[in-house]
């Protein structure tokens, strides 16, 4: 019976990939490689991983928030896994950190509960892998830092408080949450890193960012 392994390809540059997960990676069979349009992570790693003879296979996720939706989803990707894990190691890839709002942990535990083991491969989170190409400390002596998905019940409490706060999840609200650190008088100490450690990465700071800013962009407000 196989291990079902959770392997964080970091933030976008292949550089960051670690040798815990490039070994993992080379030893699974079977590659699951999420994806929406297309397949980020797999397209990463690929730049440092020969995936020459493994099974690829492509979890399709729907940009959907509805319950039923995204349930029946897990429960068909982790259908897939299982009957992959009857003889092989599985290895499912993963953008940023493991840990870090991954659609991996839906998988997993539906996995674990059907008996089988799971393994999580830590990896270089979008946040701190945008910190640095903005030449920026996230935190620093008593300084929080405070992760904050768009959209949460106390999400105004939070980025009034005092730290560094990173916002993600943003998703096509970006406009909203530029008009929110404008009113909390922010903006002015916020960056917007789109596509870190891609070759179309761009770096916007204060009222320089604008609401047409893709999917993968991460916000920081060091104040």
């Amino acid at each position: 019976m196989g291990i079902f392994y959770g392997v964080s390809v970091g933030s976008g540059d292949p550089e960051l990939i670690t040798l815990k997960a490039v070994r993992i990676i080379e030893k699974s069979p079977v590659i699951i490689a999420p994806r929406t349009k297309n397949s980020l992570a797999l397209s990463v790693a690929q730049n440092i991983i020969d995936f020459s003879g493994k099974k690829i296979i492509f979890a399709d996720f729907p940009m959907s928030k509805d319950e039923n939706i995204l349930s029946l989803n897990y429960s068909r990707i982790a259908d897939i896994v299982c009957g992959e894990l009857t003889e092989n190691d599985v290895a499912m890839l993963n953008l940023g950190d493991i840990s870090i709002y991954s659609t991996f942990s839906y998988i997993a535990d539906i996995v674990q509960e059907k008996g089988f083991e799971v393994i999580r491969c830590a990896g270089v989170t979008s946040f701190c892998a945008s910190a640095c190409e903005c030449g920026i400390n996230l935190s620093d002596k008593d300084k929080p830092l405070i992760v904050i998905p768009f959209g949460c019940d106390n999400m105004i409490d939070l980025l009034e408080s005092y730290g560094t706060k990173i916002i993600m999840k943003c998703g096509k609200n970006t406009g909203k949450l530029i008009d929110i650190l404008k009113k909390l008088n922010l903006i002015g100490n916020a960056y917007a890193v789109e596509n870190c450690g891609l070759e179309n990465q761009k770096i916007l700071k204060g009222y320089e960012i604008t609401d047409n800013l893709g999917y993968f962009t991460v916000f920081i407000v060091d104040a």
